[in-house]
């Protein structure tokens, strides 16, 4: 059968290709694709900055080579199962699921062993907003921030991401859960959806904002969500130090380690500055790269995330600001690439 990829063909460029679909093997499962989230991981590829290539070790590393063409982008999808195999087990014709992969086609193919692949309900929210694997990575950040009763967290980018584990955090018994970003519309929406009080680095020192709303004791948590090292500095000021010291003394009370989590891609090419590499060797926090294979079990953290939508704790369908029918994946990808102050995150639709 013929079936239709989205494909960067050239920097900034995207054509829609037809291929054609090999006949389905015996333990494959064919899926008909209902959306697609947007995610700023498919920037470099569709800027064509950098280059991905697969090491001799198996692993996926950027910035080796030119940029190849065409490349594919995409791994959001949420699909139906349209065709099994004979040998196959654990999918189910007429089924909606969701997980990591699959790119932007109409349809795509998968192993029935792909254990990252879930089942999402049809007797619930949307199906087509409930985009399985940044809701897996918003509870696999939840569960490491393991905030503790009475911590001070905060938030660094209210994007799509940052405003969800806000939701995530909202009832984890924070005394004080701070959001920061540079929009303000999108700090109104944090304190809708849990923030207790919000900061916008314009328009004061964000060090002495975190200083003052924690009673100088600094935060004891911060995901940095933005994708910048701008970001990563703003997390590196309002971290708490790990001693209470005059730095002369080193005999200070032993205040315990902050931890920021960096689940963000940096790839956008931004100096580092200086500051943050001073915040970092005094305050000694830890840096947690909370990404999906963090996580012992991804796919579990998937399938929470999925019920999390469900059940309301992870409203995902409330932070999808812009919908773009397949067609217009073009659209999709520049509005990624230079987004309007109201857009939180699209989706692409089949």
């Amino acid at each position: 059968m013929k079936v239709r990829q989205a494909m960067v063909t050239a920097p900034c460029k995207i054509e829609i290709l037809e291929t054609e679909l090999p006949k389905l093997a015996d333990d494959e499962v064919l899926l008909k694709t209902i959306s697609v989230g947007m995610c700023h991981t498919d920037l470099p590829a569709f800027l064509g900055t950098l280059g991905v290539s697969i090491s001799k070790y198996g692993y996926a590393r950027m910035g080796v080579g030119e940029p190849v063409f065409p490349k594919g982008v995409g791994h959001e999808p949420v699909a139906e199962v349209v065709e099994v195999g004979k040998d196959v087990k654990n999918f189910c014709v007429g089924e909606i699921v969701g997980g990591f992969g699959g790119g932007f086609n109409d349809y795509f193919v998968i192993k029935d062993t792909n254990r990252m692949f879930c089942k999402i309900p049809t007797d619930g929210k949307p199906v087509k907003y409930c985009c399985a694997e940044p809701l897996g990575c918003i509870v696999n950040i939840a569960r490491e921030a393991s905030c503790k009763y009475g911590e001070y967290v905060a938030v660094v980018g209210c994007g799509f991401m940052g405003l969800m584990v806000i939701s995530a955090l909202r009832k984890s018994g924070a005394k004080k859960l701070v959001a920061i970003d540079l929009l303000d519309n999108k700090l109104k929406l944090a304190k809708k959806f849990g923030a207790t009080h919000t900061i916008n680095p314009k328009d004061c020192e964000v060090d002495d904002a975190a200083y003052e709303l924690t009673d100088g004791h600094f935060f004891d948590i911060v995901v940095e969500i933005t994708g910048s090292l701008h970001g990563l500095d703003t997390a590196g000021k309002i971290i708490k130090p790990s001693h209470d010291l005059p730095m002369e003394a080193f005999d200070g009370t032993f205040r315990g380690v902050g931890k920021i989590l960096i689940p963000s891609v940096y790839a956008k090419g931004d100096p580092f500055p200086p500051t943050l590499g001073w915040n970092l060797m005094v305050k000694t926090p830890m840096l947690l790269s909370t990404h999906p294979t963090y996580a012992p079990r991804p796919r579990e953290n998937m399938q929470e995330g999925i019920a999390s939508y469900m059940d309301g704790r992870l409203p995902c369908d409330e932070f999808i600001s812009h919908e773009f029918a397949f067609e217009d994946i073009q659209k999709a990808f520049e509005m990624l690439a230079k987004p309007t102050p109201d857009y939180i995150k699209g989706i692409v639709t089949f």
